[in-house]
């Protein structure tokens, strides 16, 4: 923010001010009573424009997830078949069995979009029929039963549907997201054209008042009334800063939270999708080394060098899985995850890692944060602090919880971190989202200490995003 400039100097003031004529006083009042009138009615505007535009972002988002569900539901009904044929169990069928009046009734909203552009629609109604086509494939494959070991249920024409399919929602997909960024372009502009007509209009009223002023008062009292309009400007401003910086705060929170779904979602698709696919694979090996038999002692090591292969995929899953969205946590509460995340940091990086860890009373939302804020400070630790030993202390009190991580590294200073590392920068937004205080305590030479005062009471929630059993 700029400083306030400098007040110009006052003239001194006369024995007498003219008296105001009526017609002068009439149209000043006039004119700033249409001005008002204007400013008024361009943040209408700008409020209209903004809802019409978010309106609009709305509509491209559900089509896209309309879109992505589509393709999901299609990819489940061919795992079902997939599965089915491999196994012969029926339980594997039921995704297919129940997949048909979803997929119709994602078609249906998909139909009844308004879509910008007549071949978008024809894109739908032809993908309509594609998917008609796979399912009837997907069909057929039930019904003869192709062997075990297929690449695909029921041939290469399968797979050429379906990537047609894929490729068809993909088109949709970036026609809608250029829609959308379109949509967000023209929001700016009118945006900056609004901000534009506020200030002039704003500083227009201003002038009136001055003038007003001026015209009403003695010199003497003008003075007074000035330092007082300052002083209103001022509080002014410190409430609109106060207003922004409380609503960045709350974006800040949106993205976080945003990023924790986004993180789930990605951990409950590697858990189904790729954990069935890597199920299939082993149960395939299992069946050709059971055909194989005692064959030559080098297709016996390439067999168990391709079991050994699977299970570091599997492994490297879970792992994955776990650091998107940390099972330990939901499944055996903070401490217990805590400790398991220290244990696990201390035999990656061969640093010694003391816990002093307390059963704590705090909602999910917060105890998802003082896992994040750990781990983070961990993962620093590991990369910059040169550490020996870390302590992580976590302690219950009455209306709070304190969480500290002391490390002997090498430390810093904290006033000249850069801007451009988010690092604390994240971990201080996400304990004050949850209500709480971040300090950072360091110095070269004489180690770091992260500091965190969470309430018990909850401040927000994050979306449902809890693992599949």
């Amino acid at each position: 923010m700029n400083a306030d400039p400098e007040p110009l100097p006052l003239p001194p003031a006369p024995s007498r001010l003219p008296h105001p004529r009526a017609g002068r006083l009439i149209a000043v009042l006039l004119l700033s009573f249409v001005l008002g009138l204007a400013w008024l009615l361009a943040g209408q505007w700008q409020s209209e424009s903004s809802r019409v535009a978010l309106e609009d972002l709305r509509a491209r988002s559900v089509r896209l997830h309309h879109l992505d569900t589509l393709l999901l539901q299609m990819l489940d009904a061919e795992s079902s078949v997939r599965g089915f044929l491999l196994t012969q169990n029926p339980v594997y069928l039921r995704p297919y069995q129940d997949g048909q009046a979803a997929l119709e009734s994602t078609l249906a909203a998909l139909r009844a979009d308004t879509w910008a552009d007549e071949r978008q629609h024809e894109t739908v109604d032809h993908l309509a029929l594609l998917i008609d086509m796979r399912w009837s494939l997907l069909t057929q494959a039930i019904e003869r039963g192709v062997p075990p070991g297929a690449d695909q249920p029921d041939g290469g024409t399968g797979k050429q549907v379906t990537d047609d399919i894929r490729t068809r929602i993909l088109a949709l997909r970036t026609a809608t997201q250029a829609e959308i960024d379109a949509t967000q372009d023209g929001a700016f502009a009118r945006f900056g054209d609004a901000r534009t007509m506020n200030r002039v209009l704003g500083a227009s009223v201003l002038a009136l008042l001055l003038v007003l002023v001026v015209v009403l008062y003695r010199q003497d009292r003008l003075r007074e009334r000035m330092a007082q309009l300052l002083r209103s400007e001022n509080e002014r401003l410190h409430t609109e800063v106060a207003h922004r910086t409380e609503e960045l705060s709350s974006l800040a929170t949106y993205l976080t939270n945003a990023r924790e779904a986004e993180q789930a979602r990605l951990a409950r698709e590697l858990h189904d999708e790729l954990g069935a696919l890597l199920t299939a694979a082993k149960l395939d090996l299992a069946r050709l080394k059971s055909r194989i038999g005692t064959s030559g002692p080098e297709v016996q090591e390439r067999l168990q060098h391709l079991g050994a292969t699977l299970n570091q995929v599997i492994a490297l899953k879970r792992r994955i899985i776990e650091d998107l969205r940390p099972s330990a946590l939901a499944n055996l509460g903070l401490a217990t995850a805590l400790e398991i995340l220290a244990r696990e940091f201390s035999d990656r990086v061969g640093i010694d890692v003391q816990t002093s860890l307390e059963t704590v009373d705090l909602p999910e939302v917060t105890q998802l944060t003082v896992y994040r804020m750990v781990q983070e400070s961990l993962t620093n630790i590991g990369k910059y602090a040169q550490a020996q030993k870390v302590l992580v202390k976590v302690h219950q009190y009455p209306v709070h919880v304190a969480v500290e991580i002391h490390d002997d590294g090498a430390g810093f200073d904290p006033t000249a971190i850069p801007r451009t590392s988010h690092g604390l920068a994240g971990m201080r937004q996400r304990v004050e989202a949850a209500g709480g205080r971040l300090t950072v305590t360091s110095r070269a030479g004489h180690g770091t200490q992260i500091s965190a005062i969470l309430p018990t009471a909850p401040a927000v929630s994050l979306p449902s995003t809890a693992l599949p059993g």
